[in-house]
């Protein structure tokens, strides 16, 4: 008896240990079927939604192989087309040859279930996609030549990527998307009150128009030397996305904490002395602008993490995490140079840029602009005019490069008397690069003792 009870466990080790790896034949052969017996119905719906790996079997793949590339050349993927492709390309007897073809065929009796059918398709690669993925972080755990933050965000894009991958492709042909972006282009003419989707504003009617607003996927680099406001414009700006769109923001401070940032936005969107807020000065009468300020912040969706020296790999899986979990619509970073790198360089520019590719591959993948706030060097200090220009950029000609937008806080008063005289500066806020629109100067008034920007006079927002 207790050998027999130790056969039956040992079986049901090897069939929990052995498991099935995710397919369906009988779906694969109806899609296939069906392109060879249809394919002018059939083969533009799955030729462009499925691609070869979506298949399980290697004879499944080939045909679909050969049937794909008569089509995207002009030719239709019947069955004689394509047994005539893979006997030309020495492919037709490793499928099973003609017969087997005939057997796809013969087994089609509607195309009404196809969709149906590539569905399943397409569910069961993405199980199979999750098992390897899952092989490859568990592959990452063993390497230990590799850094553990490195491993880890590996680990993470291999996750992310997967719930994006059945879409994704490597190219696209404009007649496949063109038709559809027209739409898009038309219903933008139809409609210009309406922001695109994934856009956010700036809260200056002036920037909003020379930039059409911050974009998805877009790397914008705010710089200006230390003191001039680089800190206070993203914050004001994060304030508008948060309060006036209800769009989640998500801000990495690596120079301030977590407090001195609440304390900006709370004077800031209150209008009150930071000073006087944080010397226990603040009159009576300013408590209600600043209780009611609290009350529109604590709606608002903010997230705030003020990790000192965090390095850039870390910071990439933060911020995919707060997309995920909280839909961020905006991250800014403050402030760039103060981001780890997290490699061995011989110089900091190297380092540099590296920081500032991996925000701009960063903004790519979580499709939010990202706002980097960043230092100039001196030099700008040393030259009879002020005005920063795209070469001030301290430490690195990659920021540049990496950048869809670049945009300089210049205020002369910060020459002029070190910032000393009036609470109210006049700004110049210049647009140096923008990869998909003008370049331009727009007037701003900041009030440094509220810590916030705001637009010289009332005008119409743009959108």
């Amino acid at each position: 008896m207790a050998l027999t009870i130790s056969f039956i466990a040992m079986a049901e080790v090897l069939d929990e240990g052995v498991r099935r790896i995710p397919r369906n034949r009988e779906a694969e052969q109806m899609v296939l079927g069906a392109v060879l017996l249809e394919p002018e119905e059939a083969a533009p719906h799955v030729v462009t939604r499925l691609k070869p790996e979506h298949f399980y079997f290697k004879a499944h793949q080939e045909i679909f192989r050969a049937a794909a590339e008569l089509f995207n050349h002009g030719q239709l993927p019947d069955l004689v087309t394509v047994a005539n492709f893979l006997e030309e390309h020495g492919r037709l007897e490793a499928i099973g040859g003609r017969s087997y073809l005939h057997e796809l065929v013969a087994q089609v009796t509607t195309l009404a279930a196809l969709d149906h059918y590539m569905g399943i398709l397409e569910a069961k690669a993405l199980r199979r996609w999750l098992i390897q993925a899952g092989n490859r972080v568990q592959e990452l755990g063993y390497r230990e030549e590799i850094p553990a933050e490195e491993a880890l965000d590996r680990a993470g894009e291999l996750v992310f990527e997967l719930a994006r991958k059945q879409s994704s492709t490597s190219f696209y042909l404009v007649r496949d998307y063109l038709e559809e972006h027209m739409d898009y282009l038309e219903a933008l003419h139809g409609k210009p009150e309406e922001l695109p989707p994934g856009v956010v504003l700036t809260g200056f009617p002036k920037v909003d128009e020379l930039t059409t607003g911050l974009h998805p996927a877009e790397l914008v680099v705010i710089a200006g030397r230390p003191g001039t406001g680089k800190t206070s414009l993203a914050l004001t700006i994060a304030r508008h996305v948060a309060i006036h769109q209800q769009k989640a923001v998500g801000i990495f401070s690596l120079e301030m904490t977590k407090e001195q940032v609440l304390e900006r936005l709370l004077c800031a969107e209150a209008q009150v002395n930071l000073l006087r807020l944080r010397r226990g000065l603040l009159p009576a009468a300013k408590w209600k602008e600043l209780a009611e300020a609290a009350g529109r912040l604590h709606k608002a969706e903010i997230l705030v993490d003020d990790t000192p020296g965090l390095s850039v790999l870390s910071l990439k899986a933060k911020a995919r995490l707060m997309v995920q979990e909280h839909q961020v619509s905006l991250i800014i970073v403050d402030y760039l140079q103060l981001v780890e790198a997290g490699i061995r360089a011989d110089i900091r520019e190297q380092e540099i840029a590296y920081i500032s590719r991996t925000l701009k591959a960063m903004a790519r993948e979580l499709n939010v602009p990202v706002i980097a706030c960043s230092q100039l060097n001196r030099a700008v200090e040393r030259r009879e005019s002020k005005r920063p220009q795209l070469s001030d950029l301290r430490e690195s000609g990659a920021i540049e490069q990496d950048a869809d937008l670049v945009a300089f806080i210049y205020r002369p008063d910060y020459y002029e008397d070190q910032g000393e005289g009036s609470p109210v500066s006049e700004v110049e806020f210049l647009i140096a690069k923008q990869r998909n629109g003008p370049v331009g100067r727009v007037r701003l008034m900041f009030h440094r003792e509220c810590a916030s920007f705001y637009s010289p006079a009332k005008e119409e927002v743009p959108f």
